[in-house]
């Protein structure tokens, strides 16, 4: 019998991330953020290496991606989920004081000041490099951040625990419908290079796709260990 390629670079994408995903999704963090039991310490750390360095390192990288690019309906793609990425990541800073009052954190705010974790260094660092080299590669290295975070989030509001202590916070982390829409665009641009990229760019894509949805499962699985690395 043969067997058929996937017809586009998505759905190959998706073939060979899907397991990855699958294990993400029942990682220890989000397992814990569904049914209740995850530390307070571990939420606050994800928000702190979500918000104040990951956010603002892949809006940057789609930023110079967009530069890259010369199809006009491409770079308005980037230069729109570049700057809705950075205002989520505003957002996400202002319910910093909320978020610690609930989990009876208000009065240390020692989380506040730590630096980036060794993890959300690693991958923060590929996104710029990788964006910094080709269109490519940036966004082979910039998809599964995106990708992901919609897949996984759908996962949680399905299954989470509705009477859980995060309930809510679960819902607060979903983008809505709308970010499928702007997902579906960046969709749209992948399938295109896969149909435009040479050989080489096309395997330089995959491979920082696979190497970034690698740094996904590195950076929750940071947020859950909570390690206090030396400054």
């Amino acid at each position: 019998m043969v067997r058929l390629m996937p017809a586009t670079l998505r759905e190959r994408l998706r073939a060979a991330g899907a397991p990855l995903l699958e294990k993400i999704k029942d990682h220890p963090f989000f397992a814990g953020l569904r049914d209740g039991s995850l530390p307070g310490e571990a939420l606050l750390h994800f928000a702190r290496q979500d918000a104040d360095f990951l956010l603002p390192a892949y809006g940057r990288g789609l930023a110079r991606c967009a530069a890259l690019t010369h199809d006009h309906t491409h770079a308005l793609v980037l230069a729109r989920m570049a700057v809705g990425t950075l205002e989520a990541r505003q957002a996400m800073a202002l319910g910093y004081d909320l978020m610690a009052a609930e989990l009876e954190r208000a009065g240390d705010a020692s989380w506040r000041t730590r630096p980036a974790d060794p993890s959300t260094h690693a991958y923060t660092s590929f996104f710029a490099a990788a964006s910094a080299s080709s269109l490519a590669e940036g966004i082979g290295a910039l998809l599964p951040c995106s990708w992901f975070y919609l897949q996984i989030a759908d996962d949680l509001r399905e299954r989470h625990d509705p009477g859980a202590r995060y309930a809510q916070w679960v819902s607060a982390l979903h983008p809505g419908e709308d970010y499928r829409e702007v997902l579906e665009g960046f969709l749209t641009l992948v399938d295109d290079l896969g149909e435009s990229c040479s050989a080489g760019e096309l395997e330089r894509l995959e491979g920082n796709f696979a190497l970034a949805a690698r740094y996904e499962w590195g950076f929750v699985d940071a947020a859950l260990r909570r390690l206090d690395w030396p400054v």
